[in-house]
Order: C-alpha cells, then structure tokens, then sequence
C-alpha cells in the first residue's frame, strides 16, 4: 500500500515532499532491486564456500545486513533513511556449537547483539577471561546465547539516524537543505544498465540535515485475531513506532496492530498522558547504558501503560 504513496501529511516533511515516481525513477528502483539481487547470488555463493570450509564443531558465524532498503515506498528511490518497518528490519542467521540446530525464538534480537555474543563465544573456548583481557564492558545488547539458554525479554529497542545534507549542492535540481543531484544512463556501466534516452534524466534526493530522528520500536510477538482478543482499546501499545524528529519537532506514532504498513500517523489521537509517557520513555531510552538498565525500562514502562 505504501508504495508511490506521496504527499502523506502525517509524515515527516522529507518523506511528503518526495514527488511521486515517475517513468525514469521507477525503472531506476526496478533496475536497482534486480541489481542487488544479482549481487546477493555471489554472496550466496561465496557463504556455501565458507561454510564447507569451516569446522561447524569449532567456528561460530553470524550473518547478517546492516539496514533494509526501500524500493519505491512512499516514493522513495533505492533510499535506507527513514524510520519505517523496510529498513529496521534485516535477516540474521547464527550457527555454532553454542546454537542449537533448528531452533528459533520470538525474541527481538539486534545488531548491537552481536559484540556481547562474539565475547560470549570466545569466553566459552577459553579466551578473553585472563585479568588483562577481561571483557567487563556493560553492553547495551545481550549475547544471543544467553537469550537461547535463558531468554531475557527485550520488548522495546531504540532506533536512531543523524540526516546528512547542508543544502550546499548547486545544480539546478538542488532542494533547499536537502542533498539532490540528477541520475541518468551513465549511473551504471554493467547490465542490467539503466538504459534510458539520452538527455533524459531526474532528481534524486536522499537526505536532509533535519532527517535526524529518534525513534522507540515496541514489539508484541502477540498476532489479535480482532479488537475484543485485543481488549477493545483504541491502543494498547504493545506493538508500535515512536519516533521525533529533534530538530523539527515533529512526532509520528503508529500502531502496528492496526497499521502494519504504517501509513497514519496517529500522534493526534493519542492522549497528553500518554505523549508525555512516550517522550519520557524515549529519552530515557536514549540515555540508559547497559542491557540490565534498559531493559529495566521496559518493565517500568510496562506498569505505566497499563496504569494508563
């Protein structure tokens, strides 16, 4: 649904003031979605290589991707800078002697995961536990071994960008703080091409210095047949996205019960307690240190929804 959807005015004003796709720049999103996936298949190969190389019994490997990519939501071209469900999630795979086979959990796992659990590995097999080399730092993730062999919920995690772009571009399809240059056929020089007319062309924009925003990701695993199974409130916030954007001051909130593909913003209808109950959720959130004290924030916060 939210494809080539523009204009929305419940988001943020870099996302509405995306014009919509036309004939050049869907091709470009369709010709750049073939090309990554043209990539993906050395990948593919170059991982079944590696893995008949190792010794399951001894190498542990975490595979995973740093953002998703949007491919024409809400108009945007080949872009990974917004907040929504395309780009915070990614795939991860692990396997090792520490990680069961076939085993998987509702647990949300992220990428600041990944350091606590190659620590945890190596302290298994005997490194990193020597008085000069102890690995002691409060991380702000978990081992995944631990949430296999002993699960700690983690229902909320923060998500976070800084927008780049000082409107200092100068050619005539420059935007007013944004950072814009126009595409062409020169773009790519191996198939598939981007084969469009000489002299044709279109501007392409991917961010804005006041793109910065801060967002908290709740999660429910819970799936509510319909509105009596979720207790017939308007909003239970188990399962939603906050998000302010600092420098403008503009707040967007969905309810991902309701609203998977996250097309309105309902900051409105929401009442002042609970606003304020966000806001102070999320800085706290963005200042807490070590998984312990964060996800002892969604405890506290637990109590205040419900007492909400």
């Amino acid at each position: 649904p939210s494809y080539n959807h523009t204009g929305d005015t419940g988001k943020h004003w870099y996302t509405r003031a995306r014009p919509p796709l036309n004939q050049y720049s869907a091709k470009y999103n369709e010709i750049g979605w073939r090309r990554r996936i043209q990539s993906l298949q050395s990948v593919d190969s170059g991982f079944v290589r590696i893995m008949k190389a190792i010794d399951p019994q001894t190498t542990s490997i975490i595979f995973t991707s740093d953002n998703g990519f949007y491919f024409g939501e809400w108009g945007m071209i080949l872009d990974k800078r917004q907040p929504y469900e395309s780009t915070i999630r990614v795939p991860m795979f692990a396997s090792g002697p520490l990680f069961p086979k076939a085993t998987s959990l509702d647990t949300v796992v992220l990428n600041i995961d990944i350091a606590p659990t190659a620590v945890d590995i190596a302290q298994h097999h005997g490194h990193g536990t020597t008085s000069n080399n102890n690995y002691t730092l409060p991380f702000d993730g978990v081992s995944m071994v631990s949430l296999l062999n002993a699960p700690k919920s983690r229902s909320s995690f923060l998500v976070e960008y800084h927008g780049m772009g000082n409107g200092g571009d100068t050619n005539e399809c420059a935007r007013k703080n944004m950072r814009c240059w126009y595409k062409d056929n020169t773009v790519w020089y191996t198939q598939p091409k981007f084969d469009i007319p000489d002299g044709e062309k279109f501007c392409f924009c991917v961010d804005s210095k006041n793109n910065t925003y801060s967002c908290e990701r709740r999660v429910s695993v819970t799936e509510y047949a319909n509105e009596t199974e979720r207790g017939g409130a308007d909003e239970d916030f188990t399962d939603f996205l906050y998000c302010n954007f600092q420098i403008t001051g503009f707040n967007e909130y969905y309810d991902l019960h309701k609203d998977p593909f996250q097309m309105t913003n309902s900051w409105s209808k929401i009442s002042e307690d609970i606003k304020f109950e966000l806001t102070d959720r999320l800085e706290k959130l963005k200042n807490c240190r070590g998984f312990e004290e964060c996800n002892a924030l969604d405890r506290y916060q637990d109590a205040d929804y419900e007492a909400a």
